[in-house]
């Protein structure tokens, strides 16, 4: 008789010996295990993921609650100076003369007589800002305006030309 394949394998040790099987473990429960003190350094990955979160909504809540506050003053502010537009604003309808000025960091126009941009250019009349509009009103309304409200004023001033005054232009030269 022949020996069979697997007595063949076992003799030569290629195949494992038969074996008892294993009997089924249940599962015990695990035992809880102790929470650190409330005074210790270290927390669980739940902890920390959940004050993580905690934190963001409430850095949110605040970012939420500073653009509704930012939002109400400028609509209260542009509330006031409607007001004082429609009160005291100058309005020529034979207005046909641009006098441009720079406004955050844009050149702009507003439509004026001679005497109007003649007025401007000395002080008593001045531009105020609202709402994508330009409106002509006196030197006193827009410095109240400007109490308030200076980035709806325009510096009309003019920018000085500092390159000038480190090589000055002589007065006799003719272009």
């Amino acid at each position: 008789m022949s020996i069979s394949l697997k007595d063949q394998l076992l003799a030569l040790g290629l195949a494992p010996k038969k074996t008892k099987p294993k009997p089924v473990k249940q599962h015990k429960p695990r035992p809880k295990v102790a929470r650190p003190a409330s005074g210790s350094a270290e927390i669980s990955l739940d902890q920390a993921y959940r004050i993580r979160i905690k934190e963001e909504r409430l850095q949110k809540e605040k970012a939420i609650k500073l653009k509704r506050e930012q939002e109400r003053h400028r609509r209260e502010t542009n509330q006031k100076i409607k007001a004082m537009v429609k009160e005291c604003a100058i309005r020529d309808p034979a207005a046909e003369n641009k006098r441009s000025f720079l406004y955050k960091g844009r050149i702009r126009s507003v439509l004026a007589t001679r005497e109007q941009i003649q007025e401007i250019n000395t002080g008593s009349l001045g531009i105020v800002y609202l709402s994508g509009n330009y409106h002509l009103m006196q030197a006193d309304k827009i410095e109240e305006i400007r109490q308030f409200a200076p980035d709806h004023i325009p510096d009309l001033s003019g920018a000085e030309n500092t390159d000038e005054k480190e090589n000055p232009v002589p007065d006799d030269l003719i272009w």
